[in-house]
């Protein structure tokens, strides 16, 4: 008894300790947190705002982070807190708006730009390539750097009119590569059985599971987008850097053995011509210094300059009072049930987002930016039944397509008036597939056996047994008639027989131009210019665009204003850390809990460049 009674002695002690820490922890916490606060308060009333003046500064172009069409708060997640991993998000408009205005501002110096650290698609790599060789058109000086160079940060270096590299760097724009990992002989060795349901001769997404080998469908599909968007890519940077046609090229299938004799990777850029200056950090600031001079003559200062943000505050937003609203409503990232957070198109947020537009009577018509390689058929289809109510009350309805709108990408557009998309766009991917694996693999080698009985037979099987016939004819009946469903959708949308669409659909991708020529969409422009044409469909003249953001709770609010202010980091072990990313990346589109998951995603579209 008195051992019983000191363990549970010790126990008691044990836990009233750690309940009493974390109590204290939270409380000083809180503490601090308001005590910042209302430092904060005070110190605003004694302390007058900084002016931020442009006046013979550098425009310091230099985002880190991702592309975003519209960047989306989120209270921080568990994985954020856990590896401290969280994405800074930067709005495509904000950053073309700052370029584009700066390409006009005689109070800048110049302009500096470093791209590598900044993750994107490639049809916005060209809108910012675009605005950058606009700047250097209008006569301002552009000055690129970077440790290393990958497609899209050359891309839009290369425009500029100074283009330099850190002398361990190198410029690794080789064109587009795609390669998957094939696990058909892996989950043949450890006896998971995979039963894949497919709807679409280039419906690519489940060969990682059937195959061991990309197929002939998957690489003429993928070389029919990729090789037109190489060649414009590499003819845009030889036209700005006046390099013969075909240098690019020439560079890409010749690096390796240019780097065998010439071990100096940034020394062959600038011999090819792809760089004007190999310089290490230092040399940068010494040379920025000779040529734009801080106001403190100090050598080892960089420039006097303004950020991005500070730069984008002064720009004048045009007031504008009119009553008439269009509302550009989301689809960005992979398509699932719940609430959209970054890289994720949460079907409830979208909903949500649509039926605000829906109770507004002064939104007179709703543009669909969509960026996004699809996703679950089920989440796609809330989104349009949401769309469908909007379009009922006689609004019309324009879809934008950004770098991507593939596959329920495509699928959310079906109900519009219109479709616009750049001719970079990937879009296409019109397929379904489903994914059901089976364990009687393993069950059989472990020696597990798996009986009873079940009052129908439909409640008969599970995923612990073989797959019978039934089964698997009922699963693709289901897959087909998506697809059919699908294709149908697309084919009513753009006035086209169903075989016409069944001849382009297939799973197979397009680039925005060649959709054009297939009648997949309309017109080719950005959002801006969908906008327009929104208004023009509803006949107004004057109108303001509003766009709709996911709501924090108080909670979620105080949680990241916290982690934010007292920069709370936990650092685990990194291959802790590599378990638990690997443990959370499924697609957020498969559900783990259900025996099957039809989707309508494109794989192909997973080529995102983070450099």
């Amino acid at each position: 008894m008195s051992k019983a009674k000191s363990l549970w002695s010790t126990a008691d002690s044990f836990l009233t300790k750690t309940r009493k820490f974390f109590l204290n922890a939270v409380t000083v916490l809180l503490l601090i947190l308001v005590t910042i606060s209302i430092f904060g308060i005070f110190g605003s009333f004694f302390t007058e705002e900084e002016k931020i003046n442009p006046d013979g500064k550098v425009l310091w172009f230099k985002p880190i982070g991702v592309v975003v069409d519209n960047a989306i708060d989120a209270s921080p997640s568990i994985e954020d807190f856990l590896s401290n991993n969280s994405v800074t998000q930067h709005e495509i408009d904000d950053l073309l708006e700052v370029l584009n205005h700066a390409a006009n501002d005689e109070n800048l110096e110049a302009i500096y730009v470093n791209v590598s650290e900044l993750g994107m698609y490639y049809a916005t790599a060209f809108q910012i390539a675009n605005a950058v060789k606009n700047i250097k058109d209008n006569g301002k000086r552009v000055i690129a750097y970077a440790e290393n160079y990958g497609n899209n940060s050359y891309l839009i270096s290369s425009q500029a009119s100074d283009v330099m590299i850190n002398n361990y760097g190198s410029v690794a724009a080789f064109g587009f590569a795609r390669k998957r990992e094939y696990y058909k002989d892996l989950y043949k060795n450890i006896k998971l059985n995979y039963n894949v349901f497919v709807a679409g001769d280039f419906k690519s997404g489940p060969e990682p599971f059937t195959r061991t080998s990309m197929s002939d469908e998957d690489k003429l599909a993928w070389n029919e987008f990729a090789n037109p968007l190489w060649k414009k890519m590499t003819s845009m940077i030889e036209s700005s850097r006046n390099l013969k046609e075909g240098t690019m090229q020439d560079y890409g299938n010749n690096f390796w053995e240019m780097s065998v004799s010439n071990p100096e990777r940034a020394q062959i850029a600038l011999e090819m011509g792809l760089v004007d200056k190999i310089v290490t950090r230092e040399d940068l600031r010494h040379w920025m210094f000779e040529e734009f001079p801080n106001e403190k003559g100090d050598k080892n200062r960089f420039p006097d300059s303004i950020s991005i943000y500070d730069y984008l505050s002064l720009i004048e937003e045009e007031e504008n009072d009119s009553k008439n609203k269009i509302a550009v409503v989301n689809v960005e990232g992979a398509i699932t049930t719940g609430e959209a957070t970054y890289n994720v198109a949460g079907s409830d947020t979208i909903v949500r987002n649509i039926r605000n537009a829906i109770k507004d009577e002064d939104v007179k018509a709703l543009v669909l930016r969509v960026n996004s390689p699809g996703g679950s058929v089920w989440a796609s289809e809330l989104i349009t039944n949401a769309l469908n109510e909007f379009k009922e009350t006689d609004r019309p309805i324009i879809s934008s397509m950004g770098d991507i709108a593939a596959s329920g990408g495509v699928w959310v557009t079906t109900l519009s008036d219109e479709i616009w998309a750049r001719p970079e766009t990937l879009t296409g991917s019109i397929g379904v597939y489903g994914l059901v694996p089976t364990l009687d693999g393993i069950y059989d080698w472990a020696g597990i056996q798996v009986d009873g009985t079940s009052s129908t037979k439909a409640a008969e099987w599970d995923n612990r047994l073989p797959m019978p016939d039934y089964v698997s004819n009922s699963i693709q009946a289901s897959i087909d008639n998506s697809y059919d469903k699908f294709v149908s959708k697309v084919s009513e949308n753009r006035s086209m027989p169903y075989k016409e669409i069944l001849a382009v659909a297939g799973g197979r991708i397009w680039s925005g131009e060649k959709a054009l020529e297939l009648g997949l969409i309309d017109k080719i422009g950005d959002i801006d210019d969908a906008i327009q044409s929104a208004a023009s469909l509803a006949e107004i003249d004057d109108f303001k665009v509003i766009q709709y953001s996911k709501a924090l709770d108080p909670f979620e609010i105080f949680l990241a204003e916290l982690l934010d202010n007292l920069d709370v980091k936990l650092n685990l072990n990194k291959n802790l850390i590599k378990i638990y990313e690997v443990f959370n990346s499924d697609y957020l589109f498969i559900d783990k809990d259900k025996d099957i998951n039809i989707a309508s995603y494109c794989f192909q579209c997973e080529f995102f460049e983070v450099k």
